[in-house]
């Protein structure tokens, strides 16, 4: 077509309607002023110009935003005849429903909401719509349709086979406008076929979008959409997308919405789903902040906010402008549930197959939405097919640490193990496990959503394997777990039938040593706990050959203990039948770190807490430094304990003073040596009558840190006798007179 043709077409249009009966003509002006209206946002025509690019097959859309004007550039077919006739027209479009994606003529129109005078130019096309251009000339014209025809192409125009030059009316729009660019996301290039780049020039920026196709197959396509700002590059994502083109039935043909869309004509149409990819090339949920839509009819409906973790498209049926899908039409329910049968038939399919996605699928799937159609036709059916179907990689055996893997099972045919259980269980584990539960391993790759762990059968520790053992018969769960025995007895029977065997005097001592051994090392892996053995009656060996329980016993030097009260059998200040030691035959050939190992697990066991052994032996360790004092460092000799049948006389000690006459020694001893001038000894009435009637014979031998550094303090009775007798509670630090430490 020639210039001067298209000039001609042109003026034939407008005259079609500038001359015209009056009513005809107001109909027309009122149209334009509904349709306007359905187009809500006044930044949003913005994709009505990319559409447009994308139908006329352009790879690249060049949009500039500057001193109050939007001008519009692509690289796709000029206009035709066609093309033109449809903008200067309210819902005719010419295009083939069947090959664009352009909405019913009417999708240029939102340009209106912004601009009252927009021009085009596409050769060999040029010319605007202005509303003040009838205005000035009095003229009640539909302006929105009615083209005027312009002399010059602007330079930078003509390189171009469209632009649009678009001045904006209001500085209210213009902030619109600038949110929309600001705004604007590189998955808006995601389901198109044509357009590989959209460059935007806006507050002092330039902003390149572009998609990349990094790999393809008959399956799917990868592409990576960049961001460069400025030259340089912000950012990138992978995207992996399915398509797939589907039959129209006759039934949704009919449907009375598909007539209004003018889309009974046609027979078959694509879906796609498109999946987010890490920077590893795996699966990745798109998260809610990412997600700002999440519906594409070719371009993003933005206020269809559905909350999928991945991006659907179809040619849906939306509301002029772009931005829902029309909730009733049958064609849009049949659409969902095409995408959602896709996704089942073919999509899982190929992640099952894939070396990476078959781990993680279901955590990008299984998603429930609470907005309809899009619930019912398709996260539900995605859902129920995740839950009924083999979709769960489970575990075959491990070998030399190496995971083989199984077949896919089902949700009830699976457990999920924590992996420090298997690692516990070793290499027969998995046999142990399926054996006992009837259930294969989930395998430790499978990332499973919040939604979908609630539904699995979780084993976090040993604990929850034994369950399955309570209340049966051994002799018969031997038979049946004849190969794993050996793990049932050390890891699920292992802690009671070990403790037993312990305790059993028919067991031999080299074989009680490795069952200790062994319990220690289920508790290093926490597979029972100290306090379990201590209920089940756990024994540990002495030195001197006994098996006690180890509350009874305390810890000798070589499990390096700080302060070792076997330095005080040693020296003579206790008596060795009161005290026992753990036999350090456990830490044999032990460095020091298993040494710190050992002796948390024996002080875990209560190692050395017995509260009666630990008051007799400082009672003991009390009399024995007194003694001590007494025949070495004042030399009387005949000093002595007093017996048990001579306890009532009120004091501990027989001794005698320097005049040779009778002195009479109570002892107190304390474990602590701490806050001295605040310790307080009791004092019987006993004790404190034989005080009055012998103060100036009766001494108080206070010892404190009797299981450490025992030091004797020597209170004399003349310092106690004038307390009143009630007062059996006295702090005696004050009243010291003497102090003297054995040594060790």
């Amino acid at each position: 077509m020639s210039e001067g043709e298209a000039r001609s077409h042109i003026e034939e249009i407008q005259r079609s309607y500038t001359v015209g009966e009056t009513r005809v003509l107001d109909a027309l002006t009122g149209a334009m002023q509904i349709i306007e209206k359905m187009f809500t946002r006044s930044g949003h025509f913005i994709l009505e110009f990319i559409q447009n690019a994308e139908d006329a097959g352009a790879k690249r859309v060049k949009i500039v935003f500057e001193d109050g004007v939007i001008k519009v550039f692509n690289d796709g077919e000029s206009f035709t005849r066609n093309d033109v006739e449809a903008i200067c027209s309210i819902g005719r479009s010419r295009k083939d429903p069947c090959k664009h994606i352009g909405y019913l003529g009417v999708g240029f129109k939102a340009v209106f909401l912004a601009s009252s005078r927009p021009h085009i130019y596409s050769k060999p096309y040029r010319f605007k719509f202005d509303k003040y251009y009838w205005e000035e000339k009095n003229r009640n014209s539909p302006w929105q349709i009615t083209p005027i025809w312009l002399d010059e192409v602007p330079e930078e125009f003509r390189d171009w086979n469209a632009g649009f030059y678009i001045p904006i009316d209001e500085k209210k729009y213009e902030e619109r406008i600038k949110d929309e660019l600001e705004n604007f996301t590189p998955t808006t290039l995601l389901f198109l076929h044509n357009i590989d780049e959209i460059e935007l020039v806006f507050g002092g920026k330039r902003r390149v979008f572009r998609r990349e196709k990094k790999e393809e197959n008959e399956n799917y396509t990868i592409y990576i959409l960049k961001v460069v700002e400025d030259g340089a590059e912000k950012g990138t994502s992978n995207w992996v997308v399915f398509r797939k083109v589907v039959k129209v039935p006759d039934e949704v043909k009919a449907d009375r919405y598909t007539k209004e869309w003018n889309r009974d004509v046609v027979e078959y149409r694509e879906i796609a789903v498109a999946f987010g990819l890490d920077n590893n090339g795996d699966l990745t949920p798109i998260s809610s902040g990412t997600a700002k839509f999440g519906v594409f009819s070719y371009l993003p409906l933005k206020e269809e906010q559905i909350g999928l973790p991945y991006y659907i498209h179809a040619d849906f049926l939306v509301a002029p402008g772009r931005e829902v899908v029309h909730r009733d039409a049958l064609w849009n329910r049949w659409i969902l549930s095409e995408i959602a049968k896709f996704v089942v038939e073919h999509v899982i399919k190929v992640f099952k197959s894939h070396e990476k996605w078959r781990y993680s699928y279901l955590n990008v799937l299984y998603k429930s939405v609470y907005r309809e159609p899009f619930n019912e036709c398709l996260a539900n059916p995605i859902i129920k097919e995740i839950e009924s179907g083999p979709h769960f990689a489970t575990i075959k055996e491990v070998k030399n640490g190496v995971i083989i893997d199984g077949d896919l099972a089902k949700l009830s045919e699976i457990a999920e193990v924590d992996q420090g259980v298997l690692e516990a269980l070793g290499p027969k584990g998995i046999i142990l496990v399926e054996k006992l539960t009837g259930k294969k391993v989930l395998h430790p790759k499978v990332r499973s959503p919040h939604d979908l762990i609630d539904k699995l059968r979780l084993i976090k520790d040993i604990k929850d394997l034994r369950k399955y053992l309570e209340g049966q018969d051994l002799r018969n769960a031997r038979e049946r777990l004849e190969d794993v025995w050996d793990l049932v007895l050390e890891w699920i029977l292992g802690p009671s039938e070990l403790v037993k065997r312990l305790r059993d005097p028919s067991t031999s001592g080299q074989e009680k040593i490795i069952i200790v051994r062994r319990l220690k090392e289920l508790w290093k892996r926490k597979a029972v706990s100290a306090e379990e053995l201590v209920k089940e009656g756990f024994v540990i060996r002495t030195k001197s050959g006994k098996w006690i329980e180890p509350q009874k016993a305390l810890l000798p030097s070589e499990y390096e203990q700080y302060i070792s009260v076997e330095r005080l059998v040693k020296a003579g200040l206790l008596d060795s039948e009161l005290v026992e030691f753990v036999d350090p035959v456990f830490i044999e050939n032990a460095n020091r770190d298993e040494i710190a190992e050992w002796k948390a697990f024996l002080e875990d066991l209560k190692v050395g807490r017995d509260e009666n052994m630990i008051k007799r032996i400082v009672e003991n360790i009390g009399i024995r430094v007194a003694l001590k004092y007494e025949r070495e460092e004042l030399s009387i000799r005949e000093a002595r304990p007093l017996t048990e049948s001579e306890r009532y006389k009120g004091y501990d000690i027989e001794s005698k003073m320097p005049d040779g006459s009778p002195k009479y020694i109570e002892v107190k001893a304390l474990r602590d040596r701490y806050y001295l001038s605040y310790s307080s000894i009791e004092l019987t009435k006993n004790e404190y009558q034989h005080i009055l009637n012998h103060s100036e014979r009766y001494f108080v031998y206070v010892i404190t840190d009797a299981l450490g550094e025992p030091t004797l303090h020597v209170i004399p009775g003349t310092e106690l006798k004038d307390l009143i007798p009630e007062r059996v509670t006295i702090y005696w630090y004050s009243k010291v007179k003497e102090v003297w430490k054995p040594p060790i």
